[in-house]
């Protein structure tokens, strides 16, 4: 008996245990998650510059955006039915078109992971340079760069506790300032009224080139609305509800970017504003001031987009160098620099240095956060025009789905916004075209190396 019970417990102690996640998550709970988590204030960072590039249009370019993404959410919603992972297009296109598709769509996304912080780094040394004008911006840059890579060459764990910040903050920030913004028209302050077709749109110096470059520069608020699938464990019903969660918030987000815009432009005109406006890449700090809340509400709002961009710089500069850590394991490129792992710390600490040589491109965008942004854009459309891609393929050309309502489902609607992306993508600045597209042609040649001349499949990315 005591040797039966002996082994009984050695197998209790060395059978592995299958730990699951408890599922409470409803749909109304995955929704605000999501809402949050996409970071809902941004859209105020952008007042400046989509009126300056678009010639007072911003709510518009917004509308635009806000359509092409709301139709390759009912697209990401099929694949992430089909393929329950937390947004790779990556996956999507491989299992859908091909390993070789998937791998140019992967490898394209990875330049938002690269670029992302670069842009952030950026945001955040303008906004400093505001509220500390004797330090110029590059020294903000550098400064964030070296306290982001130490947080990830030393393993400092304070990216979740800035991301717990970075969820409420932003949302209070923004209901305080569309609150004051409509007190201020409602007192007779910018258009004087909330119902005004010009602070929609201005057909007098409408150009519909420069919409549609605005429109896809607004691309890149969108990015991140498929995250709350990474709660898929702990969903209930994840199959029925993660799908639903991910439409919804991106068509939430679409109408609350646009209604914030719309109501930014009834509290300053772009007519008055374009003339009297120092710095369009700032201009909420001089919109706040313009409304009469500047000299309590900017000191909140540039602490809440420094700790914003630290947050997304940690953390994107720790995806960035796990992401080269897999692919240097794998074998994709050179093992002994990216494969290397700091032997005190336990971090990829070449990777992390490597990612803040990239995030000090930002230096070069000092005159043109429009150029920076731009860049993050590309990658990010490129992703969405997969994923659209994608349904057309895994569902009407792989699965056969061709009867009735799967005509517009599985092929109508995603070759409209296809098409949608594929329009704004062609409509990016020149410096994102040049960059953009010498990564793509840099992947291309990769994988001819990588396939002996596409004749072996080609490498499995780990992103």
């Amino acid at each position: 008996m005591d040797e039966k019970t002996n082994a009984a417990d050695t197998a209790t102690k060395t059978a592995p245990e299958k730990t699951e996640l408890k599922r409470v998550l409803r749909l109304p709970t995955l929704v605000c998650q999501g809402l949050a988590y996409l970071c809902p204030a941004c859209v105020l960072l952008y007042y400046g510059i989509i009126n300056a590039l678009t010639g007072g249009n911003f709510p518009l370019a917004l509308l635009i955006a806000g359509f092409a993404m709301a139709l390759t959410a009912f697209s990401y919603a099929k694949m992430c039915r089909r393929y329950p992972v937390a947004g790779s297009v990556y996956t999507y296109t491989s299992k859908s078109i091909g390993p070789s598709f998937g791998f140019i769509a992967g490898w394209t996304m990875m330049l938002d992971y690269f670029l992302l912080p670069m842009a952030c780094y950026l945001s955040c040394g303008l906004y400093l340079n505001i509220m500390f004008p004797a330090i110029p911006i590059w020294v903000w840059i550098v400064i964030s760069v070296l306290f982001c890579g130490a947080c990830n060459y030393f393993g400092i764990g304070i990216s979740a506790i800035m991301n717990n910040i970075n969820v409420v903050a932003p949302i209070i920030a923004l209901v305080i300032t569309l609150v004051c913004i409509i007190s201020y028209v409602c007192k007779g302050g910018g258009e004087g009224t909330l119902i005004a077709a010009s602070a929609l749109y201005s057909p007098d110096t409408l150009q519909f080139s420069s919409l549609m470059t605005g429109a896809a520069i607004m691309a890149v608020v969108f990015v991140g609305f498929d995250s709350v699938t990474t709660f898929s464990e702990e969903t209930i019903e994840p199959e029925k509800n993660m799908p639903r969660a991910v439409v919804i918030i991106c068509i939430g987000a679409a109408i609350e970017f646009f209604i914030t815009a719309y109501i930014m432009n009834c509290g300053w005109p772009w007519a008055d504003a374009q003339s009297v406006l120092v710095n369009p890449d700032t201009a909420i700090t001089e919109y706040n001031e313009h409304i009469g809340i500047g000299a309590w509400m900017n000191p909140v709002f540039i602490a809440v987009n420094t700790l914003a961009c630290l947050g997304c710089c940690i953390a994107g500069q720790g995806a960035t160098s796990r992401i080269l850590l897999g692919m240097g394991r794998d074998g994709f490129i050179p093992p002994k620099f990216f494969a290397y792992v700091h032997p005190k710390f336990r971090t990829p600490s070449r990777n992390v240095l490597l990612s803040m040589a990239v995030g000090l491109t930002a230096l070069v965008f000092q005159d043109s956060l429009t150029n920076a942004m731009s860049l993050v854009s590309f990658g990010a459309i490129v992703g969405f025009i997969f994923t659209n891609i994608d349904v057309v393929f895994r569902f009407w050309i792989k699965d056969k789905e061709r009867g009735g309502a799967a005509v517009f489902k599985f092929f109508i609607i995603p070759i409209i916004a296809a098409a949608v992306c594929i329009y704004l993508w062609l409509n990016l600045t020149t410096m994102a075209k040049i960059v953009g597209f010498s990564w793509l042609a840099l992947g291309v040649i990769f994988l001819a190396i990588k396939t002996k001349g596409f004749k072996v499949m080609p490498p499995e990315m780990n992103l």
